[in-house]
């Protein structure tokens, strides 16, 4: 009998799936993940010496933090700055409260570092993202066909894929309010993901635990960004109907109670801020260009999806240069009055070779998921409600590189579909997959470091001067 004949395809909801993850059939990522970990934080801290540093408009989330102590939702009109919200004379940010929770105990701890969490808060997202998505593909590639030395070099590639190869890194290089809440909603969203995996293969107390920790993941995803933690109510809607009779009232608290109060948390702020139970009324804000373009066109429209889907996924690469990054990156034009705000798009590196691997793969998914002997039910009813998200971020009125962070749970759930139900075309593609993310880390890479020297304008000026110090030249204006 053939190779594949003999090994029977480990689905979540089988035995082979509730072995241990220290099993001899999980590839090991530890020591390359705690490897990446010091070079990410090198990269956020700009060489470890810019830790505490006033990202733009990052002390929005200590003032909307003093003032939620104090028992309101308004926060100052000097730390929030042009992206005010007036409502009835008070001044509101429309950016999700999980960063401002957590700077309660950070203020308290160190006073002094007031104005100047964002890296050291940016980071420990993305160390959550990093761990969640390497404990995915380490949960994946158990129930593969290849061999362990494969396994291995293949988890180990996309670790450094994930790391290097994707949005994650633009948003550790420039943590500003924009990208702050953006990476807590990514790396909650991947916890979240990894707990639907563990809760369908545990059980007993195993489970309980995987269901609180979905619940707490999704709770802090939605208040994040709304567009994180969206899809994760419907997922928990799944989880619940899937819970068995024995101990299920305790896994049905463990799994709604902290998800509930995220829910009514976010539902009561929202009111509180603009009067509103969905979130966000850009009629408040106060950039004329972009609350009048939300007023006339609104804020999501569908017959924007095929134009921002032809944005984020073209095979545009950006113009080359002499000069290291040797990469230049920077906006283009993609000019549609009636669709987008601006008449630019802020994508500087579509993801097809940003994270080329993470799109092929996730095609390969996509064609399992399609496939009702490689996927049942549940899984095929989870990318549903993250390919909603998907459509979402493609509906959005802005582009911009950042917001591509809103299509990777999609993505990613896809890939981890195929690494664990890939069969022979994983076999078969595993060296395909493994040059893409070669071709994605060093564009990536280099595109980043372009974008952040030369083109963000949310770079601090100390951050900047030294790249261009480390790159031994002068960025030219803009």
């Amino acid at each position: 009998m053939g190779t594949f004949t003999r090994l029977k395809r480990a689905r979540w909801t089988s035995k082979s799936n509730l072995l241990p993850l220290s099993s001899a059939a999980a590839p090991r990522f530890l020591p390359l993940t705690l490897l990446l970990s010091g070079l990410l934080w090198l990269f956020t801290t700009t060489g470890g010496r810019q830790i505490f540093v006033k990202e733009v408009l990052g002390g929005a989330y200590d003032s909307q933090a003093e003032h939620f102590l104090r028992g309101d939702v308004d926060v100052d009109v000097d730390a929030i700055g042009h992206e005010a919200m007036i409502v009835n004379g008070k001044v509101r940010m429309y950016f999700g409260p999980f960063p401002a929770l957590l700077r309660i105990p950070l203020n308290f701890l160190y006073p002094a570092g007031h104005g100047k969490w964002s890296r050291i808060s940016g980071f420990c997202a993305g160390m959550i993202a990093l761990f969640a998505f390497a404990s995915l593909v380490r949960i994946a590639l158990r129930s593969s066909p290849l061999s362990s030395r494969a396994r291995n070099w293949l988890g180990n590639a996309c670790v450094i894929g994930f790391a290097l190869g994707s949005p994650l890194l633009l948003l550790l290089g420039n943590l500003s309010i924009y990208d702050e809440a953006i990476i807590w909603g990514f790396a909650l969203s991947l916890a979240a993901i990894f707990f639907v995996f563990r809760s369908r293969q545990s059980e007993g107390r195993a489970a309980t635990r995987a269901l609180l920790g979905f619940s707490i993941c999704a709770g802090g995803a939605l208040l994040s960004r709304v567009t994180f933690g969206a899809p994760f109510l419907l997922i928990g809607l799944f989880l619940a109907l899937g819970i068995r009779r024995g101990n299920r009232m305790t896994n049905l608290a463990a799994l709604i109670l902290p998800l509930g109060a995220a829910l009514i948390f976010y539902t009561w702020l929202s009111y509180a801020r603009f009067g509103s139970l969905t979130g966000v009324n850009f009629d408040y804000y106060i950039n004329p260009v972009h609350s009048e373009f939300a007023h006339k066109f609104g804020v999501f429209s569908p017959r924007r999806i095929p134009y921002s889907f032809s944005d984020y996924f073209s095979l545009r690469f950006p113009s080359l240069k002499r000069e290291p990054p040797f990469l230049a990156a920077d906006r283009h034009s993609y000019n549609y009055p009636t669709l987008y705000s601006n008449d630019f798009s802020k994508v500087y590196l579509p993801l097809p070779w940003s994270s080329g691997w993470l799109v092929f793969g996730a095609i390969m998914g996509i064609s399992c998921l399609l496939r009702r002997k490689r996927a049942d039910l549940f899984e095929q009813g989870v990318a549903v409600a993250l390919f909603v998200q998907f459509l979402c971020i493609l509906s959005y009125y802005l582009l911009a590189q950042r917001y591509a962070t809103d299509l990777c749970p999609f993505l990613i759930f896809c890939f981890i579909i195929f690494l664990s139900s890939g069969g022979a075309a994983l076999v078969r593609s595993r060296h395909v997959l493994i040059g893409l993310i070669v071709l994605s880390t060093v564009v990536n890479s280099l595109a980043t470091v372009s974008w952040l020297v030369d083109a963000d304008q949310n770079v601090p000026p100390e951050t900047r001067t030294a790249w261009e110090k480390l790159l031994s030249r002068h960025s030219f204006e803009k």
